[in-house]
């Protein structure tokens, strides 16, 4: 004869799996073994417990309360259960299959991220530290949810917990825009001794970089001031490798061109780095103080000395 699980509980059998819950907890304050040592305090504990799972189970309490009335026990199971067997063989079957199933090793899913490097860097090659995610089984309860007949605080009932972890990703020379790099083995876990999934890098390459290369020469825009072009002196531009200095003649035109040799892309056949073509671009200033307003009035006026002199020189 099946046990009655709602008297043992002390509920109504419409309760609800809130109502149901409170009544446990209540009960197994009185009766848990280390609240409660007496023998009969263990077996009561026992009693309400193997209630609780059932009734708080939807499926569970589904065919239990079928079985109560009677309508699928008589039909369906009265040869099976003829031998006096309870309600818990009912679910003999269906637990032994969902053991297998959990035995069963599972891989683990893949995880995918998107990490953004300038164009210099894709060319040189570099590395990100990159933050995921990933679940591993709950320590505490060992995936079960439940601990000491209670859902498992630690993980709030889930089984598992999430693990942050930083990895370092090394991202190989002369990289492809939107490449897709993998790291075996650092995506989710397996399970019951299954594979860990994958851990896909997709790169990528911001084109916005002050440098363009094309095959193994790097080209440079350089803008300097007019002074710096009449006078000359040191310029100082970007090099994939760091910053180089050019020397700069005076009276040095726009789009004058110099090369910077060996500071260009490394070769990967022949393992020697291309040049780097510098072409200046005069800038002339948005804005002008007082004081370099006058100089500016000052270099017309001797230019224009210079042509009458010049003048009055060819016509004599």
């Amino acid at each position: 004869m099946l046990k009655s699980y709602y008297e043992i509980l002390n509920v109504d059998e419409k309760a609800s799996k809130q109502e149901i819950k409170f009544q446990f907890k209540k009960l197994a304050k009185m009766y848990h073994p280390d609240l409660n040592s007496s023998l009969e305090a263990e077996n009561i504990f026992k009693e309400i417990n193997k209630a609780a799972e059932v009734l708080l189970d939807d499926e569970k309490r589904k065919n239990y309360d079928l079985l109560r009335q009677g309508e699928i026990f008589q039909k369906k199971y009265t040869k099976k259960y003829s031998s006096g067997c309870g309600f818990e063989d009912l679910f003999k079957n269906k637990k032994e299959k969902d053991n297998t199933i959990k035995q069963t090793p599972q891989n683990g899913q893949d995880i995918t991220v998107n990490i953004t490097i300038d164009y210099s860097e894709a060319i040189l090659g570099t590395q990100r530290v990159i933050n995921i995610a990933r679940s591993i089984v709950c320590p505490r309860c060992e995936g079960k949810k439940f601990a000491n007949g209670q859902k498992c605080s630690y993980c709030n009932g889930l089984g598992e917990k999430t693990e942050n972890r930083k990895i370092t990703v090394k991202i190989p020379q002369n990289v492809k825009n939107k490449a897709k790099l993998r790291l075996k083995g650092e995506g989710q876990y397996g399970k019951y001794g299954g594979l860990n999934g994958n851990l896909y890098v997709i790169v990528n390459v911001d084109n916005n970089d002050e440098l363009k290369i094309k095959d193994d020469i790097v080209y440079y825009d350089a803008q300097i001031s007019p002074y710096l072009a009449v006078l000359g002196g040191n310029l100082d531009v970007p090099t994939l490798w760091g910053q180089a200095t050019i020397k700069l003649p005076p009276l040095t035109k726009t789009n004058q061109s110099f090369k910077l040799i060996n500071v260009g892309v490394l070769n990967d056949k022949t393992g020697k780095k291309g040049d780097e073509i510098v072409k200046i671009l005069i800038q002339i200033p948005s804005s002008l103080s007082d004081e370099e307003y006058m100089l500016y009035e000052k270099l017309r006026e001797l230019n224009l000395k210079k042509k009458n002199a010049k003048t009055f020189e060819y016509k004599n």
